[in-house]
């Protein structure tokens, strides 16, 4: 069976309309890329498209202030990814004269991008033979080879590294990387594979098998975190008080917020930070309630409110990045979705 034009065949017919794919711009490929890792496409379109109108080429993004590109990247999470973007076009643009490299080894030297990103940025942008190995690839050739092992092992990963090696030279490059990652997100799934509807059904040893679900082996899963929290919603006049957000390292604001822990209730949790952030009386509250899950947590956020006292300055320190924000002012701060679900936005 030829694999590879009957995959590149299905992909064609049955891809995904996706605004990167629309394009050969290897800079917006490479934003492409960064924002999907642990993101959905659905919540990453929106956020591409702002992203690019705002910093539209490689020099744009190295010349912005961190600060513009956190809030530009509001509410998407993991914003270490963008801090890392911005470090790598300041790097693409003085070293590489604003041209993202189409070498491997040179991509791999920037940061924030590993082996699969540099892969799919070569193969995807530039045509280049390049295996782009994640998840949903690692499944696809353990299917069809029948490799055993778990989808976390080391040595499954070098077994399908080199098997997708083996298989990416050959004709279009950049399709056959995306129709292995399309393959993988869409029929031949971690449960109930669509066998069915599978192009290259006829080459699959899981699905010969009977039990195509079990290849990879999923092993252990870690547990999601399950964690209760109050978040205060200070106000003085038109502003409200924002804080560097502990929930990722003080890289977005956030307003102030603490775990309600086993023993206390989540109004005296709300006291303590009211308390501690200068309200003029006890807050009230909840005035709303939001779940919010995330790969590793699953949040339970109870805001509740209050006025700041008259002088407004108690548990405010700007050297330590707290501030007064007008609520006019939220669309260009960096902000995660928890927070635009507190302020209802």
């Amino acid at each position: 069976m030829n694999v590879r034009g009957r995959l590149l065949r299905w992909y064609r017919r049955h891809k995904r309309e996706m605004p990167w794919r629309e394009t050969r711009d290897p800079y917006a490929i490479w934003v492409s890329e960064i924002m999907l890792q642990q993101t959905r496409v659905e919540t990453v379109i929106p956020f591409y498209h702002r992203f690019l109108e705002r910093f539209p080429t490689v020099e744009a993004l190295a010349r912005a202030k961190e600060s513009d590109v956190l809030a530009r990247w509001s509410g998407l999470g993991y914003y270490r990814r963008a801090k890392n973007l911005r470090a790598a076009a300041a790097v693409v643009a003085r070293e590489h004269g604003g041209r993202v490299p189409s070498s491997i080894d040179a991509l791999l030297e920037l940061p924030g991008i590993g082996p699969y990103t540099a892969a799919a940025i070569a193969s995807i942008a530039y045509g280049v033979p390049a295996a782009a190995v994640d998840g949903n690839v690692i499944r696809v050739i353990a299917r069809w080879e029948g490799l055993e092992g778990s989808r976390d092992d080391a040595r499954l990963r070098r077994e399908v590294t080199a098997r997708a090696e083996a298989l990416a030279p050959g004709p279009d490059p950049g399709d056959w990387t995306q129709a292995l990652m399309e393959l993988g997100a869409t029929i031949c799934l971690p449960r109930e594979p669509l066998c069915e509807r599978c192009p290259v059904a006829g080459a699959c040893v899981a699905r010969a098998s009977g039990r195509p679900d079990r290849f990879p082996d999923r092993g252990r899963t870690a547990a999601v975190r399950v964690e209760r929290r109050v978040l205060l919603l200070l106000r003085r006049r038109s502003r409200v008080l924002l804080v560097p957000d502990p929930l990722d390292g003080g890289a977005t604001l956030a307003p102030p917020s603490a775990i309600v822990t086993n023993g206390r209730s989540a109004a005296r949790v709300a006291r303590a930070l009211g308390r501690a952030h200068g309200a003029a009386g006890d807050p009230l509250g909840p005035t709303r309630t939001f779940r919010h899950q995330t790969y590793s947590h699953d949040y339970t956020i109870e805001v509740w409110e209050a006025d700041a006292a008259r002088d407004g300055s108690a548990g405010v320190d700007p050297r330590e990045g707290s501030r007064w924000s007008a609520l006019a002012d939220l669309p260009r701060l960096p902000l995660r979705a928890t927070t635009l679900k507190a302020l209802g936005r």
